[in-house]
């Protein structure tokens, strides 16, 4: 049989989405494929590794597969994930997807129980010969434990049923010396997301991939920007799409990629036992999962109005702290993205009971937090940093007590370093800053040096 498939452009990885009880979602599966299709994806890959094959009994791969020979309906390719731990097993299920109509297979190397070079190459050159379909070899030694080297792989590449391999590995090195090797023979594959642009500018003609399922029409952009010549651009966008490639591939493919498509809108269900448990994704990773798609225009980001300078002891006094006595307040609400206000007093007084009270009796939503350079190195004199508005989710949290709280440490750390701070303060005295956040700014940078601006010039009032 003829090299009739040739593997080229972005395909996912399509998630296979599970009912509370484990069952296939077929609406949530047909969603997930009508999506990627309609953002320009040149093949579909069902069953494979994010489509959590490994808790598919052999009858559920089956009809999976037979799902998206009907519902695909000629639209694009489909690849199937065949691959199964014993050679005789991967034969049948990959002649099936060839009885039913799949155009190639995606062979995983054998797993558990890891044979050597040349089982590796019994295993591939059975399939390749017993079964009428057109195979990928699929490298991810992080599942299998073992590697398929680039010499085995050459030899495979010989036989007439192998058009393609795919190196999920995420060693750049082991991708470039297989495309080396491979040139003018086979394509190469990249299957790790985070390596895209790199192994896409070394010569992978194609990609399958997890996060495909999400944003596939950006890494065709990137295929189209290095066709081109313009790395710049290619660059760019892979940079823009790193953090999510990351949360992606660290984080068990399927379970990020379901929340992300959960939050466009599909039905893309759960995931089995035990990846569906507890902790697998945590609601700050989930908000970070959210961030990613608002930044990188996938999905509507939410408007917030830029907060405004608010007296602090107004602030304290709604939280029944009166300090009314105290020194006057300053602050800084020229910043589109962060307002902060703040005073300063002896920790013997009315401020320094104040801070004791928000570090002891704190209120949920409005947590105090002390200002630290680094952890267990507090500023001097000691700060605490408290939200003017109630925080109501792990994505406020985040950015609050995250790049807001280290944009105020270092305008604190620049004004002593400066010596604009009295030597006679630092020990005797403390800070309360009442801070004020864009919440759903989709910049950790940007909101960072807002902080730090703000911070910076409420202190050039107090000490001036």
């Amino acid at each position: 049989m003829g090299k009739r498939f040739v593997p080229k452009g972005v395909m996912p990885a399509l998630v296979t989405p599970f009912t509370k009880d484990g069952d296939i979602l077929e609406e949530g599966f047909k969603q997930v494929i009508d999506f990627t299709i309609g953002k320009g994806v040149t093949g579909v890959v069902p069953a494979g590794t994010t489509g959590e094959f490994s808790y598919l009994r052999t009858e559920e791969r089956k009809k999976l597969l037979k799902l998206a020979v009907e519902y695909v309906d000629g639209r694009v390719p489909i690849i199937a994930g065949t691959g199964q731990n014993s050679t005789r097993a991967t034969v049948s299920l990959t002649q099936y997807a060839a009885d039913i109509g799949c155009d190639a297979a995606l062979i995983i190397s054998p797993y558990y129980l890891r044979p050597a070079d040349k089982g590796y190459y019994d295993h591939y050159a059975e399939v390749a010969r017993k079964a009428d379909l057109p195979i990928i070899l699929y490298n991810i030694p992080q599942c299998t434990l073992g590697v398929l080297n680039s010499n085995v792989v050459e030899d495979l590449a010989e036989l007439d049923n192998v058009v393609g391999i795919k190196d999920s590995g995420g060693n750049i090195g082991h991708t470039v010396e297989l495309i080396q090797k491979l040139k003018g023979i086979i394509p190469v594959l990249i299957g790790h997301d985070e390596c895209f642009l790199s192994a896409i500018a070394a010569g992978a003609s194609a990609a399958i991939m997890a996060s495909a399922n999400i944003i596939p029409h950006i890494w065709l952009k990137i295929i189209e920007h290095v066709k081109a010549g313009d790395h710049e651009r290619a660059a760019q966008l892979q940079q823009e799409a790193q953090t999510l490639a990351r949360i992606v591939t660290r984080n068990g493919g399927g379970p990020p990629v379901k929340a992300a498509l959960k939050m466009i809108g599909i039905k893309a269900g759960r995931s089995r036992i035990p990846l569906d448990t507890g902790g697998t994704l945590t609601l700050e990773l989930k908000e970070e999962i959210r961030l990613e798609l608002e930044k990188l225009g996938v999905i509507e980001s939410l408007d917030h109005p830029a907060p405004e300078l608010i007296e602090i002891k107004d602030v304290l006094r709604e939280i029944g702290l009166d300090i009314d006595d105290a020194s006057t307040s300053y602050g800084s609400g020229s910043n589109e993205k962060v307002s902060v206000s703040m005073v300063s007093g002896s920790k013997n007084g009315p401020i320094g009971r104040a801070f004791v009270t928000l570090l002891t009796t704190p209120q949920v939503g409005r947590e105090a937090l002390t200002v630290i350079l680094e952890p267990n190195l507090p500023v001097k004199p000691s700060s605490l940093m408290f939200p003017i508005s109630k925080i109501e989710s792990m994505r406020q949290a985040s950015l609050f007590y995250g790049p807001v709280q280290a944009g105020a440490a270092r305008a604190i750390a620049d004004h002593l370093e400066k010596e604009l701070i009295p030597d006679e303060v630092l020990t005797s005295d403390v800070v309360l800053m009442a801070m004020d956040i864009d919440m759903n700014t989709r910049e950790r940078r940007v909101i960072r040096a807002a902080a730090e601006n703000a911070v910076k010039a409420a202190l050039s009032q107090i000490w001036s």
